[in-house]
């Protein structure tokens, strides 16, 4: 059936409105919009009218005019707003978002490199530390203090609402969300948190679909937990691991299966729970971790040796230990490899010769309780 539009009408601007709300009410992309209606028109339209009156349907204006003049920052093109939004802070990046969904949409389409980033959740606040800027949650007014370990130059901003959490969870969205890699992350549930905040927390990480992460750190009293925040990290990116747990009593064999585990460079885990002797062997291939132990034995030093012996690059394993016996360690010590020896008041060191190597192998016994066994030039 030949249309019976006429032609004329394919330059009327009613008739350009009518197309450019059917995109919006379809969904379809500004950009791809417009070359599709430049086709239709068989002729050349102007892309910043397109894209105003696109953004006008899309915010709920259903009777735009052309703009005459320029009116204010809504009025800029997509790009220019995400130029501009790409240079805020991050205190600013939030206040700009609720301005209006559009310019949310320009800012949640952003990917952000962050250096540092850290989350500490308790029944009564929610913290967190996105490079330079602090945000603190809270019902009620929290004491102002300056951590030792934090900067006079942050910038900090203290929101007090009955809905907190709710305000704090839409913040840490749009984080993660917004989030390209994270070099440092840090996350702490203290004992008064509830099961409720961490399952929240849980489907945000959920939500960004394996967050890359060079290095992860997380303090959880619920042990189970630390182990279902990492599975949410993207394993290969992520290259150190720190979990702790008060009790000391984490799942290390569910720990030694995960992906994120096995092509990690470095663990440590002291304080998180106490590792069976068996499971030595799965952290021979890394760089540096540390450990603790029920106890240390004759047999478990002279399996570490052989295995550090055999490392192709430097490496520094420390093994905790509240029972440690230092003759043990001692007695699994070759005479004949010792090059140096030296005994004070809180420590003692050994250093072995690595036959055909340029390594040497050093024990170092730090007061009672920690073993450092190392391969050093």
């Amino acid at each position: 059936m030949p249309c019976k539009i006429p032609a004329s009408a394919y330059s009327d601007s009613a008739t350009i409105k009518h197309f450019i709300l059917y995109d919006v009410l379809q969904g379809i992309q500004p950009d791809k919009g417009f070359r599709k209606l430049c086709e239709i028109l068989q002729k050349e339209l102007d892309y910043p009218e397109y894209e105003y009156m696109y953004y006008q349907f899309y915010n709920g204006n259903l009777e735009p005019d052309m703009p005459r003049s320029f009116k204010g920052i809504s009025d800029l093109p997509m790009d220019a707003l995400a130029e501009i939004f790409g240079h805020l802070e991050v205190k600013n990046r939030f206040i700009a978002r609720k301005v209006s969904k559009s310019f949310r949409d320009v800012i949640d389409y952003q990917k952000i490199d962050y250096s540092d980033f850290h989350i500490s959740i308790t029944d009564r606040s929610i913290r967190f530390e996105l490079d330079d800027s602090v945000f603190t949650y809270s019902e009620n007014p929290l004491p102002d203090f300056l951590p030792l370990w934090e900067p006079s130059y942050v910038e900090k901003t203290e929101i007090v609402n009955k809905d907190f959490q709710i305000l704090a969870l839409k913040d840490l969205e749009h984080v993660l969300l917004s989030a390209k890699t994270i070099q440092y992350f840090k996350v702490i549930f203290d004992g008064s948190s509830s099961k409720n905040q961490f399952e929240l927390f849980s489907k945000l990480m959920e939500n960004t679909k394996k967050l890359a992460v060079t290095e992860i750190s997380i303090r959880e009293e619920r042990n189970e937990k630390a182990l279902k925040i990492l599975s949410f990290l993207k394993p290969g990116k992520l290259k150190t691991i720190s979990l702790e747990s008060t009790k000391k009593n984490g799942n290390l064999n569910d720990l030694v299966t995960m992906d994120q585990f096995k092509m990690a460079r470095e663990i440590h885990i002291a304080n998180y729970g106490i590792l069976d002797s068996s499971l030595i062997d799965q952290f021979y291939g890394f760089d540096k971790f540390q450990v603790r132990l029920e106890e240390i034995r004759r047999e478990d030093v002279i399996r570490i040796q052989t295995a550090l012996e055999k490392l192709p690059n430097a490496g520094g394993w420390t093994f905790y230990c509240d029972n440690l016996q230092r003759v043990e360690v001692e007695q699994a010590i070759v005479q004949s490899k010792i090059v140096y020896h030296k005994k004070d008041y809180s420590r003692i060191y050994y250093k072995t010769k690595i036959q055909n190597s340029k390594y040497f192998i050093r024990f170092l016994f730090e007061e009672a309780n920690f073993l450092i066994m190392s391969n050093r030039k």
